[in-house]
């Protein structure tokens, strides 16, 4: 009889291995930070405040959840996306970036820290982590082997041109509505809520990734947002919302199946909070196409956004069309801002 139930205790004892620290439940935590030895660029006045928000796809691109067109790439690849990213970063002179979907030592990007090498390369010194997914071995994409990811670490990161004094990560549900072992290796959705110190003014960011395939989970993790930007007042709310805008005009028919929005009341949710976003309504239906981010060869639709606090000036917009597209699904954001306190100097 113990030979027949051996195949299912190795099955039973591969998942607990490879799932471990079996990382299923919500929690806040204090996340990790630090700052490395980088060039700056040159000191300037604090009279604008330039925001980014980039869902950088582990510096893959296409095909970086593990779907059908999923094909590892070697070191120097992701190397060279890493520069490019970073190039990007440089270009539209970015005072403060959210980053999502970034790996912190992960199999499949070659265990490389990538928030640390980008804020090496892009000259934004002081970082912060909020690792949402650490399973010891992802066997996912199921086949061949040679595919799988592996050992995982990840989630999303802050960079910044000043110090951080405080990174705290609030780890969100998983969908109720998926078997458990399936949930032993899904991320956790997250809010990274970093305290940055811009000479004598205090900026409080929340850096997200919200639930993008279970509309119930969604909803919830909206609601859990309006209540965090009602209580802890966040000068900036950025990242991935995986939701389109109420006006949208498309909400199905994309080309991912997966993808349907119809009935999706996650920006109204978020509307509650008395936060404004970048792009009002109106401007967006000016030119709806403009403001897509996803997917990143061919964009079809909004899930990228920068919500602020109305003390704060809006100079202006946009998605910002890097050099190579092929570095990420997503194109990142920008949100430029006028510093409300433009006194003080910055460095």
């Amino acid at each position: 009889m113990f030979w027949f139930a051996l195949p299912v205790l190795l099955v039973v004892f591969f998942l607990l291995w490879a799932s471990y620290p079996w990382d299923v439940s919500p929690r806040t935590e204090e996340g990790l930070s630090g700052m490395v030895a980088t060039s700056k660029d040159p000191p300037e006045n604090a009279t604008i405040l330039t925001v980014l928000s980039w869902n950088i796809a582990w510096g893959h691109g296409q095909g970086s959840e593990g779907t059908a067109d999923y094909l590892p790439k070697d070191a120097a690849a992701h190397r060279a996306a890493l520069e490019s990213i970073a190039a990007t970063i440089r270009a539209v002179r970015a005072d403060v970036v959210l980053l999502q979907e970034i790996d912190f030592g992960a199999s499949r990007s070659h265990g490389t820290d990538q928030l640390r090498t980008l804020a090496e390369l892009a000259r934004l010194p002081y970082w912060a982590r909020a690792e949402s997914w650490r399973p010891r071995y992802v066997p996912f994409p199921y086949w061949p082997l040679s595919r799988q990811f592996g050992g995982m670490s990840s989630g999303g990161g802050v960079l910044s041109r000043w110090p951080i004094e405080a990174n705290q990560v609030a780890l969100l549900e998983k969908p109720a509505a998926q078997p458990w072992w399936y949930k032993l290796f899904y991320p956790h959705r997250y809010f990274q809520r970093v305290t940055i110190s811009a000479g004598a003014t205090r900026l409080k960011f929340v850096n997200l990734h919200l639930e993008a395939f279970d509309r119930p989970n969604k909803a919830l993790q909206a609601r859990r947002l309006v209540k965090l930007m009602k209580e802890s007042t966040p000068d900036f709310v950025g990242g991935d919302f995986n939701m389109l805008p109420d006006g949208a005009i498309k909400r199905s028919g994309f080309a991912n199946p997966v993808d349907v929005y119809e009935n999706d009341a996650t920006a109204g949710i978020i509307a509650g909070a008395g936060m404004r976003e970048a792009v009002g309504a109106a401007t967006y239906l000016q030119k709806e196409d403009t403001w897509f981010t996803f997917p990143a060869s061919r964009p079809d639709r909004r899930l990228d956004y920068v919500y602020f606090d109305p003390k704060w000036t809006l100079i202006s917009a946009e998605v910002v069309a890097p050099a190579d597209r092929t570095v990420s699904d997503h194109l990142p954001f920008k949100a430029v801002f006028r510093f409300h306190n433009p006194e003080v100097i910055l460095d």
